[in-house]
């Protein structure tokens, strides 16, 4: 499973993340024997890592304190996996390109060579066909999940769609990407009740001391869909697709829409401002489909279809 070399940096990287570890631990981790890891051990510090050893019943490996290990070792599938998320968050278009090029490129430039030319590789050849989020800022939704994780209230801006700027209190209870659009499932200390907001139309938002409210929605993303079927201006789409629930989870991702089993078909319920999105959406997924509601989606589609018929 691991070659000696995978087995000397994930000692690091489980010294660096644990603090303190047994040699037991470490043996049952890398499948080998107290006594290799022991020999492990005497290879690092003869490469200059400060390991001192910790006596006692609850003894161990430790590093010694104030080193710090190079920020970026990834292995193959590690690499892939880092790599792939960029991209994806490349095409979103939620975030700023440069910053998501910038990213790439340090990593890249720690990375061994053979890992550097299979990165480059990667995004030369990778292919992603994902239609644009709504951009957000990156500060903004930094400061709301480390609000949501540290239960912290958080004040924002907030404009709405008719252009109307309030000043609020929020606790948020979580962040979720739904369709092209990242929403914030809150309480509103302003209106006193659960809130949704859009997070591309926060325009200040800042920590806040207001005591947090710990009630929120048990399952924030199903609040999600419950809000969008109420608010105004959102349609409600209903499409049967001529294929399993499966075949259609492989399509369509779970952050776009509502899926229920129609014994060898699959009903798919999905909420959203801009029918012309859907419509697009639908007829690059290649599954044959039955439009149920809305006159809306129908239009729309009717509208694309005329539209490359013109172009043939």
């Amino acid at each position: 499973m691991y070659n000696p070399t995978t087995r000397l940096l994930t000692i690091l990287e489980l010294l660096q993340a644990q603090g303190q570890i047994s040699g037991s631990e470490l043996a049952r981790t890398l499948e080998v024997d107290e006594r290799s890891v022991r020999r492990y051990i005497t290879m690092l510090r003869d490469m200059g890592i400060p390991i001192d050893s910790v006596s006692g019943r609850f003894g161990g490996y430790v590093l010694r304190p104030g080193y710090r290990l190079p920020p970026m070792m990834f292995d193959e599938v590690e690499t892939v996996t880092v790599i792939t998320g960029l991209r994806l968050m490349q095409e979103l278009a939620s975030f700023p390109p440069l910053a998501v090029g910038r990213a790439t490129a340090k990593i890249e430039r720690v990375l061994p060579q053979a890992l550097r030319q299979k990165s480059q590789a990667l995004r030369e050849v990778l292919t992603v066909e994902l239609t644009p989020a709504h951009a957000v800022s990156s500060e903004s939704l930094l400061t709301l999940t480390l609000a949501v994780a540290d239960k912290q209230c958080v004040a924002i801006t907030y404009v709405s769609a008719s252009g109307d700027e309030t000043k609020r209190i929020i606790s948020p209870y979580g962040v979720v990407l739904h369709g092209r659009t990242w929403y914030i499932p809150t309480y509103c200390h302003l209106r006193d009740d659960l809130r949704l907001f859009r997070l591309d139309r926060l325009r200040a938002v800042a920590s806040s001391s207001h005591p947090y409210h710990e009630d929120g929605p048990m399952d924030v993303r199903a609040f999600v869909f419950e809000s969008l079927a109420n608010m105004p201006g959102m349609f409600t789409f209903e499409v049967l697709l001529d294929a399993d629930l499966e075949t259609v989870q492989h399509y369509v991702p779970a952050s776009t829409a509502v899926f229920e089993d129609r014994a060898g078909q699959t009903l798919m319920r999905c909420y959203t401002d801009d029918p012309h999105w859907l419509a697009r959406f639908l007829a690059q997924m290649e599954l044959p489909f039955t439009v149920q509601k809305s006159a809306e989606l129908r239009q729309a589609i009717e509208l694309l279809a005329r539209r490359l018929l013109d172009s043939v």
